[in-house]
C-alpha cells in the first residue's frame, strides 16, 4: 500500500478549505460588529469566555466520540446492521449528555455567574444555556463530519460544513444587530446557524440508520473514549486557562482573544489536514506498521511541512488584518507570530499521536496531560500577574513543550518509528525559540512588529527549503515535464 500524493494533496486542499471556511468568513463579521458605537474589546472578552463555556459542553457531549467513531468505523465496514447500531448509538448518548448538561447548569447557574468578575458574565442565565446548546450543536456536527471522511462521503462533508459557516455568520450578523448590540447578541446568533445544520444531520442520520441503543456494540467504543475524553477536558484546561485569569482585565482579554481567534482559524485549517490524512494514516498502520513505515513517516512529514507553510502564509495577513479594527484590538497585530508559531507544536504532538490512537492506548494522554495541566496553571499563576499577556504565551509555549516531548517518547516505546528528526524535532524546535527570542527583542526595544514578523516567516521558508529540497526539485522536475519546458 502506498501513499497517493495526488489524491492526498487533492483531498487535504479540499478538507483544508472547507475547514478554513467559516474562519475566513469571521474575517468579514468581526469588523462589521466592532467599534464606536458598536463592540469593543470588553465585548470580545466575553464572546471569548462564551466560547470557553462552548468548548466544554462541546467536550462533554461528544465524549471523544469524533474520534471513537473514525476508529471504531473500521471494524464494522462489513457489518452494515452493527454499523447502524454504533453510528445510531453514538449520535443518541450525545444529545443525552447535552440534556443532562443542561440540567446541572440550571441548577448550578447562579454559582457558575459568581466565579466571574465582569458583571456582563455573572447572569450565567442570559447566555450560558444558548453556548451549551451551541457545543451540543457542535458535537454532533464535528462527530458527523468525521464519519463523512472515513466514508469518504466528500461532497455531503463539503456541502454541509459551507452551509454551517454561512448560516453562522449570517446569524452572528443578526444576532448583534437586530437582537442584541452584545456578545448576547452574537452567542444567539451562533446558537441558531448551528443548530440547523445539527437538525438536518439528524434527521439524515436516523431516517439512514434508525434509532438504536446497543449496549454490546458501545460499551467497547465508551472504553476506547473514555481516556481521550478525559484527556479532552485537561486539554480544555490547559487551553482555556489562561481565558480566566485574563478575564479580570477586559481590554487586555479582548486583545489577546482577538489574536487567538485568528490563530483559531489555524487550528481549524490544521484539524481539516488531520482529518484529511487520518484515514489515510489508520489504513497504513492495519495493513503492517513495518510493512508501510516508509509511507507513514511520508504522510507524517508532509503534515509538518504542510503546517509549517500555511503558518509562514498566514502571518502578515493576520497582522495586516488586525489593524482595520477601529478600537485597542488593532494591538492584537503584535501577537500574531508568537500565537501562531504554537501550532507546530500541535502538529507535532498530533503526528506522535497517530500510532498512539490507533493501538488504542489511549490512556497516557489522561496521564500526560494532568502533568501539564498542573504545570500549565502554576506558570499561569505566577507569569499572568507579571507579564499581563505575555505570560499566558509563555505558559503555554512551556507546557506544549513538555506535552510535545512527553508523547514522543511514550510513541517511541509504544511503536519504535526511525523518524527523520530534522523535520518533526529539531527545526520546528528552532523555529520556536528563534520567535521567541525575535518578540523579546521586539519588545525590550521597540522594533517594528512587521519586520520581526517577516523575519519569522523567511525562517521558516528557509527551513523548509533546507529540509525538503530533494522533494522540491522532485515536484519542479515533474512540472517541467508537464509543462515540456
Amino acid at each position: 500500500m502506498k501513499l497517493n500524493n495526488k489524491e492526498f494533496f487533492k483531498i487535504s486542499f479540499l478538507y483544508t478549505a472547507v475547514a478554513a471556511f467559516p474562519p475566513f468568513l469571521n474575517l468579514f463579521v468581526r469588523p462589521l460588529i466592532e467599534g464606536e458605537g458598536k463592540l469593543g474589546p470588553g465585548d470580545f472578552s466575553q464572546i471569548e469566555i462564551t466560547e470557553t463555556i462552548i468548548t466544554l459542553a462541546f467536550i462533554i457531549a461528544t465524549f471523544a466520540m469524533n474520534n471513537a467513531i473514525s476508529r471504531f468505523y473500521y471494524d464494522y465496514t462489513d457489518n452494515k446492521k452493527g454499523y447502524n447500531k454504533l453510528v445510531s448509538g453514538i449520535f443518541n448518548f450525545i444529545l443525552l449528555r447535552g440534556l443532562v448538561l443542561l440540567v446541572i447548569a440550571y441548577v448550578f447557574r447562579d454559582l457558575i455567574g459568581q466565579i466571574f468578575s465582569q458583571p456582563e458574565l455573572q447572569d450565567f442565565s442570559k447566555y450560558g444555556f444558548a453556548a451549551i446548546i451551541t457545543g451540543m450543536n457542535r458535537a454532533i456536527n464535528m462527530t458527523a463530519f468525521a464519519l463523512y471522511r472515513n466514508e469518504k462521503k466528500v461532497r455531503r462533508f463539503l456541502i454541509l460544513s459551507i452551509i454551517l459557516g454561512i448560516l453562522r455568520s449570517v446569524f452572528q450578523l443578526i444576532g448583534v444587530f437586530y437582537y442584541d448590540m452584545s456578545f448576547i447578541g452574537y452567542v444567539y446568533g451562533n446558537l441558531i446557524g448551528s443548530s440547523i445544520v445539527t437538525i438536518v444531520i439528524l434527521v439524515y442520520t436516523y431516517n439512514k440508520s434508525g434509532f438504536h441503543i446497543d449496549r454490546k456494540i458501545l460499551s467497547p467504543v465508551n472504553q476506547f473514549a473514555l481516556p481521550l475524553f478525559e484527556y479532552s477536558i485537561i486539554v480544555w484546561g490547559i487551553n482555556f486557562a489562561d481565558r480566566y485569569f485574563l478575564e479580570s482585565a477586559p481590554t487586555a482579554l479582548g486583545i489577546y482573544s482577538q489574536a487567538l481567534l485568528m490563530g483559531r482559524g489555524i487550528e481549524i485549517i490544521l484539524q481539516g489536514l488531520q482529518g484529511a490524512s487520518q484515514p489515510e494514516m489508520f489504513r497504513f498502520m492495519k495493513d503492517g506498521f513495518e510493512k508501510n513505515m516508509g509511507e507513514i513517516k511520508k504522510l507524517s512529514h508532509l503534515l509538518m511541512a504542510q503546517s509549517q507553510l500555511i503558518i509562514a502564509l498566514a502571518i502578515l495577513p493576520a497582522m495586516a488584518y488586525c489593524l482595520i479594527f477601529k478600537t485597542e484590538l488593532r494591538l492584537a497585530s503584535g501577537l500574531i507570530a508568537i500565537v501562531f508559531i504554537r501550532y507546530i507544536q500541535r502538529m507535532q504532538y498530533t503526528v506522535f499521536s497517530f500510532p498512539v490512537y490507533f493501538e488504542k492506548k489511549t490512556k497516557v494522554f489522561l496521564y500526560l496531560n494532568l502533568v501539564v495541566l498542573g504545570l500549565n496553571l502554576l506558570f499561569l499563576y505566577f507569569l499572568v500577574p507579571l507579564y499581563g499577556i505575555y505570560g499566558a504565551v509563555a505558559a503555554m509555549l512551556i507546557t506544549q513543550t513538555i506535552q510535545v516531548f512527553g508523547i514522543f517518547i511514550y510513541q517511541q516505546r509504544l511503536v519504535k518509528i526511525s523518524w527523520n528528526m530534522n523535520k518533526v524535532m529539531v527545526y520546528p524546535i528552532i523555529i520556536i525559540i528563534l520567535t521567541v527570542l525575535l518578540e523579546i527583542i521586539n519588545v525590550q526595544y521597540g522594533l517594528n512588529e512587521f519586520a520581526s514578523a517577516a523575519v519569522v516567516v523567511a525562517i521558516i521558508f528557509l527551513s523548509l527549503v533546507l529540509l525538503y529540497k530533494r522533494e522540491l526539485i522532485n515536484v519542479i522536475n515533474e512540472l517541467r515535464v508537464r509543462l515540456k519546458f
